[in-house]
């Protein structure tokens, strides 16, 4: 009877240096990929953004903003923020949930929104927002065309008063527990 010949194991086969760099190199160009999508098609600002739910965010602020207009106190309606997006509900990360001068903020991860930021939403038509008056026991809603008031923006300062400035970029990011102030007087 024939002998069975016995294989010889082969050696494992080493990996040379281009098969140790296609990892690599796939890795790499992933990255490059994902950052060229994240520049041509950037997420959408916060401000934009549509919430899920509402009070769920691990990052919430609730800064105060007061509005005068003509000297006297004014409140802030409770539907800022609600407006439709795409025919469908849409509640903005900053919004009201009040009639009052309390402002809440929440989102996903801690972001930094502005008076501007708060402005593109409040006066989403870039002509008219809404105050609430109370001056004869119950809530009034008045729309105030923009164009009709000189607008001066104010925030209470570490100097314990309120600080002009001269812009509204120029109030900084909301904190936790700022105030501002938005002046409307009369043309």
């Amino acid at each position: 009877m024939p002998k069975r010949k016995i294989k010889e194991e082969k050696p494992k086969k080493r990996l040379g240096k281009k098969e140790m760099l296609i990892i690599p190199i796939i890795m790499g160009g992933a990255t490059l990929v994902a950052l060229l999508l994240t520049q041509l098609y950037p997420p959408p600002p916060p401000w934009q953004v549509c919430l899920k739910n509402h009070n769920v965010e691990t990052f919430q602020l609730f800064p105060r903003i007061e509005v005068m207009v003509d000297g006297q106190p004014m409140q802030l309606p409770d539907n800022v923020g609600h407006q439709p997006k795409d025919g469908q509900e849409c509640l903005r990360p900053i919004h009201t949930d009040k009639v009052g001068n309390d402002v809440h903020i929440e989102y996903i991860r801690p972001v930094k929104l502005s008076m501007v930021d708060f402005m593109r939403i409040y006066s989403y038509d870039n002509r008219t927002i809404t105050v609430v008056s109370n001056s004869t026991g119950s809530n009034v809603d008045q729309v105030l065309t923009l164009n009709d008031y000189n607008v001066q923006y104010s925030y209470f300062s570490e100097k314990n008063e309120f600080t002009k400035v001269p812009d509204i970029k120029d109030v900084p990011v909301f904190t936790k527990e700022m105030v501002v102030r938005m002046e409307l007087t009369h043309k």
